[in-house]
């Protein structure tokens, strides 16, 4: 069944992609103006033989109006939440390109138009006001009205053939005219127009192609990043008196690793199914970020260390009126688990004495003790981060101070706000199968310990999900591990959630029904099948 969007929901893709458009479009209109100002022979001129021929139209300034009446009309007029995410990803998509191009190849419309003397003057005052003659090719008029057009093209759906005709000719009509606007209005020149159509070609080949928002997402603030960094260089340089190209070229530098950075992370999330591959986000064995991971995508990964920072912080304003928010959950008297956000050293000193002191077996050691404990500690991490480096390091030098506590480190590089079902079903069975045969490997060599020194102990382990934040990630693997195990069912996990980690955040579309589902039968089904 087709859903159909909230109201709320079309105003927040209408923001957004309005919010995009006009940060992005004038500020490549202020750098345009600029570098004409300090550097006219930059700026370059699209005019052809064919351009002068064109009349001056006054009228047509209606239907170039009409544009913007159409782009806000458009999000109330799609039908479904499907048609409401393309429509976005298009119009975003199309900005974002476009604007790369306005900075990369600046261009000015060479004819002088000068005001009407009649009713169009309003208008034509009103656009040399908002909106100056630059920001050339391709001129987004032309790929708006060509990718409405679309867009909006199954939105009338009626038994009657004759009204669904007429409306999809009343409405190539208006993108048609607002195309004509761009020349006719001396707004653009005929490049400017081919350059409209050839980005919204490109753009609805790309749009159908995009596997989701997330895509989007990194793909834009990686043009943002680009855009910022690049044209504040050039004010930066043309206020420095010393060394100004090296200011500018710098900038430039910056910005193209910024962008280089986000669009290899956009293509990590465009891959179908990309946890197999784990060249993207490589971590030594210890859980930090190799050296050349951090050449790929240190803008990514500085960004995410300062949301750990941000994610401990709301952990301790969280735990306020709470001894300790992360408590581990006990699955028998042997295994515990805990989710919890990338820990720093003081944070992984503090929250390992509180999940091992609910054991009144614990022992420090002391220089006069010769026995070894009674009780043995385990501590499995399993890193679910793949853009900062785990704290298993800094939870191997904690553990060092009790006697008998190994340390045992497993990566699944998950990417943030990645759909939990975007991942094999193998993979996190793979990843469990892992946990179950550490800690039974674990449990044997502690037996046969025990009886070797024919002394009487026990094996704890603590097995530590962890991401960036403590939200998503670690909480819903950890979710599937009980699942996986039996702990928790179908139809109380969600309770559990609510019990446990009240602060979650796991969506239906990010821990999905299906995939809780398929978890919770797997042993079942395979036990079933078993000789």
């Amino acid at each position: 069944m087709l859903q159909t969007p909230s109201n709320l929901n079309r105003f927040k893709h209408l923001g957004l992609a309005l919010s995009i458009f006009y940060l992005l479009y004038n500020l490549t209109t202020v750098y345009s103006v600029s570098l004409y100002t300090l550097y006219p022979s930059q700026i370059y001129n699209l005019a052809t033989p064919f351009d002068s021929m064109i009349p001056f139209i006054p009228a047509m300034i209606v239907p170039y109006s009409w544009s913007l009446i159409l782009f806000v009309a458009s999000f109330f007029l799609v039908r479904t939440s499907t048609q409401l995410s393309l429509l976005s990803y298009r119009l975003i998509l199309t900005t974002i390109f476009a604007c790369l191009i306005f900075y990369l190849y600046p261009a000015r419309f060479s004819f002088n138009r000068s005001i009407p003397d009649d009713w169009t003057q309003f208008g034509y005052q009103f656009l040399q006001l908002v909106d100056k003659p630059f920001n050339q090719l391709p001129s987004l008029h032309v790929s708006y009205a060509m990718l409405l057009g679309v867009s909006l093209w199954d939105v009338v759906a009626s038994k009657k053939r004759w009204i669904s005709a007429a409306y999809r000719l009343l409405l190539t009509g208006i993108c048609t005219l607002i195309a004509l606007s761009t020349v006719l209005t001396y707004q653009h020149h005929l490049l400017d127009m081919f350059g409209g159509v050839v980005l919204a070609v490109l753009v609805l080949i790309l749009s159908n192609r995009i596997r989701n928002a997330l895509v989007i997402k990194h793909l834009t603030l990686g043009v943002i990043g680009f855009l910022l960094i690049a044209i504040a260089g050039f004010y930066f340089a043309n206020m420095s008196m010393i060394a100004s190209e090296v200011v500018e070229d710098l900038a430039i530098i910056i910005a193209l690793y910024w962008l280089i950075s986000f669009t290899m992370l956009t293509c990590v999330y465009q891959q179908v199914k990309p946890i197999r591959d784990i060249r993207w986000f490589q971590k030594s064995s210890s859980g930090r970020l190799t050296v050349y991971t951090w050449m790929k995508f240190a803008p990514i990964i500085i960004i995410y260390n300062g949301m750990s920072l941000l994610g401990q912080w709301y952990f301790k304003v969280f735990s306020k009126g709470q001894k300790y928010p992360l408590t581990p959950y006990a699955i028998n008297d042997k295994v515990n688990v805990v989710a919890s956000p990338r820990l720093t050293q003081a944070d992984v000193d503090s929250y390992l004495a509180y999940w091992l002191s609910s054991y009144s077996s614990l022992e420090l050691p002391s220089s006069s003790e010769s026995n070894r404990p009674a009780v043995r500690y385990q501590i499995i991490v399993v890193d679910l981060a793949a853009e900062i480096s785990s704290h298993a390091h800094n939870l191997e030098i904690a553990a060092n101070g009790i006697m008998n506590t190994a340390v045992h480190y497993l990566y699944l590089p998950l990417l943030d706000l990645q759909p939990l079902n975007d991942v094999l079903l193998q993979d996190y069975i793979n990843l469990f199968k892992q946990i179950d045969a550490l800690i039974r490997s674990a449990e044997t060599q502690a037996f046969v310990t025990n009886n070797k020194d024919k002394v009487e102990g026990s094996l704890i382990t603590l097995i530590n999900f962890h991401c960036v934040m403590g939200l998503s990630r670690s909480i819903g693997v950890q979710v599937l591990y009980l699942l996986y195990c039996g702990t928790l069912t179908v139809y109380n996990y969600q309770s559990w959630i609510e019990q446990h980690y009240s602060h979650a955040h796991l969506k239906n579309a990010y821990l999905p029904q299906s995939l809780v589902e398929t978890m919770a039968n797997y042993k079942s089904v395979t036990y079933s099948t078993a000789p």
